[in-house]
């Protein structure tokens, strides 16, 4: 099943085959590529790719992607301190579903994705609209 992705750290290696000894391409941060079965293709760009966890869905289950659109501590809980920092232009995933309070859950990309904060969304830019072979940015 072909699913849209989107790249959330730079360094997604493009490789010729799935041995993935030659590399054909590098994947900029926030392109939206089709994604089948480790297979990928972003414009001109087609290969597979062992860098999985480094992309994400567009939409996945009741998540979306989204960019933040400042830089703040995000909190567990309405009201927090806040324990994780996210910057401007960030992509997290956001559940819109959720809404409270002009809140939604989200999660962040820290090498995995850490799930539970909060973010007012106001402060995000939903992003799973975009077309195939563009890039996400603010």
């Amino acid at each position: 099943m072909v699913q849209k992705n989107i790249v959330v750290e730079s360094g997604v290696k493009v490789y010729k085959d799935k041995t993935f000894k030659k590399v054909v391409a590098e994947l900029p941060k926030g392109a939206i590529f089709k994604y089948e079965s480790g297979f990928c293709e972003f414009k001109t760009t087609k290969g597979y790719t062992n860098r999985a966890n480094w992309t994400c869905p567009a939409v996945s289950g009741s998540y979306v992607i989204a960019l933040a659109k400042v830089t703040q501590k995000l909190a567990e809980k309405v009201g927090d301190k806040g324990i994780f920092q996210v910057s401007k232009g960030n992509i997290i995933r956001v559940d819109p579903s959720s809404l409270k309070n002009g809140y939604v859950n989200c999660a962040v990309f820290n090498d995995v994705w850490e799930w539970g904060f909060k973010i007012k969304l106001a402060d995000v830019k939903r992003c799973e609209t975009l077309a195939y072979n563009s890039i996400a940015k603010l």
